[in-house]
């Protein structure tokens, strides 16, 4: 699956102009944080009306709730119902990466139709739920199937907002626009994404950064409630309860802001780590007490400082 894996992930940063989404890709998450800090530090005119932002939208539950028919019609390359508020029809072509063409037989018989799950909670009691949605987040196929899904339907919003410039990777969106002009895509993406894929936006991450050094938290807040208040089109955003921040942002798990804020972040964390690594002194198997160390615990602090090559994250 590895030519077939580089194949896809080529074809997700090159099919739209202003969206680039970084699932498959080597260290996509780092990829990612770096283009959203890279699209912010461009944004040179300051309208303090409609200043700079980055949104962060998030779905909830992604994997596990997107709908199985837009993964078929996708696969297939052709709209079996209409999409995208009656703009794609029956029998439309979908872009599609065509090298996953030769895989259509094992997503039939993994996902063409329901499934048991089994799981025991913690009395012991064994639970039998039909499945027939989504797919198993962690299994590195279901997130090219699953990022290859949501594409169109994302890159069509896009294209209706040539302002916006969109990073993601699988279902961690960030928008960097102008703060009206973000808003409007989060608000028609949350509609589209419900209607067309049956997901829902995950609200304690619907997260809006105002980089600019001008915003206190107060104007930040002040400003996205006026923003959300004079349209709307926004108001399926405002009973969301957008958090606001100033300082910084997490994209994918690694750290966007100002040098301040990443500092103590990491800080925080390294210490966090520390603590927790003291605990597994009860592993007395060296090679399992590694492994936990390694795959683990390591992993985490090394996304939490992996912003770039210059910038100096002192741990302590």
């Amino acid at each position: 699956m590895d030519e077939s894996s580089l194949a896809v992930a080529d074809y997700l940063l090159g099919q739209y102009d202003n969206f680039l989404q970084y699932a498959g890709q080597k260290d996509g998450a780092t990829r990612c944080a770096q283009i959203v800090q890279l699209l912010l530090a461009n944004h040179v005119v300051h309208d303090v009306s409609d200043p700079p932002v980055a949104v962060q939208i998030d779905a909830f539950n992604a994997f596990c709730s997107v709908a199985m028919q837009p993964q078929f019609d996708v696969l297939a390359g052709k709209a079996s119902r209409p999409y995208d508020n009656g703009r794609v029809q029956v029998r439309d072509e979908l872009p599609r990466p065509r090298t996953l063409d030769k895989y259509w037989g094992y997503f039939l018989s993994m996902q063409g139709n329901a499934s048991t799950m089994r799981f025991s909670d913690n009395q012991g009691v064994t639970h039998h739920l039909l499945c027939s949605k989504g797919g198993q987040q962690g299994d590195g196929l279901e997130t090219i199937r699953f990022a290859e899904t949501v594409h169109p339907s994302i890159g069509r919003i896009c294209a209706r907002h040539l302002d916006c410039k969109v990073v993601g990777i699988c279902d961690d969106i960030f928008i960097i626009a102008c703060l009206s002009k973000a808003l409007s895509y989060a608000a028609e993406m949350k509609k589209i994404l419900t209607a067309d894929l049956e997901m829902d936006l995950n609200v304690p991450k619907f997260n809006v950064f105002f980089p600019h050094t001008s915003f206190s938290l107060d104007t930040a807040r002040s400003a996205l409630e006026r923003s959300v208040r004079e349209d709307p089109a926004l108001a399926d955003l405002a009973a969301m309860g957008a958090r606001v921040s100033t300082d910084g942002m997490r994209v994918a798990g690694v750290l966007v802001g100002v040098d301040a804020w990443v500092k103590t972040f990491v800080s925080k964390k390294a210490r966090s780590v520390i603590t927790d690594v003291a605990k597994l002194n009860v592993v007395t198997d060296g090679l399992l007490h590694n492994q936990l160390l390694h795959f683990c615990r390591n992993a985490r602090i090394m996304r939490a400082i992996k912003l770039d090559h210059n910038r100096s994250c002192p741990l302590v």
